[in-house]
């Protein structure tokens, strides 16, 4: 009994979610499901795939699935908004047609250097506090033992040393378990004006310590209670996290706000964080959340910063379903804004 190739292609459909294309002896294609349409257009059907499918060794791939029933996989690059990879697999058919199956595997790759990025990453951070101690050991151990005055002065930089890596591995786990949490919604009732108040009062001290003072202000309707649901420990965090930055890298003795409002149209809780500083040049904005990424590296460290905690403030905020906005005048005032859905709005 004869088998018709489209029966074949519908079964196979079912079964993928990756683009999948069915090919003629002709190289023409006769049929493709909604994944490989959504790639390469609605016009492949009835033309030739090479037309839309730009590989110097598509033909020579059809051609010998037609002769010897097998070829290797091609890897192809295609540009839209953002580059894509697939790697796009060839499988006889009867009746000298050809299935093609398109794997997206650009996600794979991203997260492979991600991944990787992230490794060299802690370990180019942990190498330096570690390079210090074992420094100041040997010395201890050997030309400063008998030295009172250099044994104070090292084993002071060791507890910083020691106290930076202890920083950075409490970031690093706490942004693993917000990662870990990100696609999960929050779901107790917590009341924004209390974490704020807390989180500010837990701040003042840091905050007198360099001159500074901070200003609430709530400009928020009388009646409303700006209620989201979420994580109270996250969402302290968050403001944390925004304020510790606004006391580090604003100018002594000037002045932090925290503006508490609604966004009506999004029908939004607002709360942005302002400080008064010399900046961040607008290049630099878009990258703030990333991981290690620092404007300053060096004054970063010698602030005791460990490069995580915009990256934690922006999954906490994704977890939430929220949003994060940063904007900067040099010499002038830098706000970060974040927003969180109001509860029973």
């Amino acid at each position: 009994m004869k088998t018709d190739p489209h029966t074949f292609f519908d079964s196979f459909d079912l079964l993928i979610d990756d683009g999948l294309i069915l090919v003629d002896a002709n190289g023409e294609v006769v049929r493709a499901n909604q994944a490989a349409i959504n790639t390469l257009g609605a016009r492949i059907l009835n033309q030739p795939l090479e037309y839309y499918l730009r590989h110097p060794d598509i033909n020579q791939a059809l051609n010998s699935i037609k002769e010897f029933g097998e070829t290797s996989p091609l890897t192809y690059l295609r540009y839209d908004d953002v580059q894509h990879e697939y790697v796009v697999k060839f499988v006889a058919f009867p009746d000298d047609h050809c299935l093609v199956f398109m794997n997206d595997v650009t996600a794979r790759i991203s997260f492979d250097k991600i991944r990787s990025e992230f490794v060299a990453n802690v370990s180019h951070e942990l190498r330096s506090p570690l390079t210090a101690l074992t420094g100041f050991i040997e010395t201890l151990q050997t030309t400063a033992a008998d030295d009172a005055k250099a044994r104070v002065e090292f084993l002071a930089i060791m507890q910083e040393e020691a106290a930076r890596m202890q920083r950075l591995i409490d970031s690093l786990l706490s942004l693993s378990r917000v990662e870990a949490q990100e696609h999960l919604y929050p779901n107790d009732d917590v009341q924004m004006l209390d974490v704020i108040k807390d989180v500010t009062s837990s701040m003042m001290h840091r905050a007198a310590h360099r001159g500074m003072s901070i200003e609430l202000s709530n400009n928020l309707p009388q009646t409303l209670s700006p209620r989201v649901l979420g994580k109270k420990d996250e969402l302290s965090e968050v403001l944390h996290n925004l304020l510790e930055n606004a006391i580090k890298y604003g100018y002594e003795n000037s002045k932090v706000k925290i503006i508490l409002e609604t966004d009506t149209h999004n029908k939004m809780v607002k709360t942005s964080v302002v400080n008064s500083g010399e900046g961040i040049e607008e290049i630099h904005l878009p990258r703030l959340t990333e991981r290690f990424y620092r404007v300053d590296k060096a004054r970063t460290r010698k602030l005791g910063g460990t490069g995580l905690g915009l990256a934690i403030v922006k999954h906490i905020v994704n977890r939430h379903r929220g949003r994060l906005q940063i904007t900067s005048d040099l010499g002038g005032e830098t706000v970060f804004t974040v927003y969180f859905p109001l509860l029973g709005a």
